[in-house]
């Protein structure tokens, strides 16, 4: 009987794993917007995670900001 060998499990999942998305502000407040409705659902244990997703938006358009005030001003 000629079969041929099984391949691993583990060698399948690691060829095939999905790559890291990139952190956009698109995608914050699209999660933000997911974990409130979840919260108004009655699930007030996440808000932690809403509070946290907060405080990356913001940290995300301040540093949008700082960015672009510093390409002005190499600019001049």
């Amino acid at each position: 009987m000629n079969v041929a060998p099984r391949r691993k499990k583990a060698a399948q999942l690691a060829a095939s794993a999905p790559r890291k998305k990139e952190v956009t502000l698109e995608r914050l407040l699209d999660a933000q917007k997911k974990i409130a409705i979840t919260i108004a659902a009655g699930n007030t244990e996440y808000l932690p995670l809403f509070q946290r997703l907060t405080k990356e938006v913001e940290d995300f358009k301040k540093n949008e900001n700082d960015l672009q005030l510093a390409l002005k001003i190499a600019s001049q």
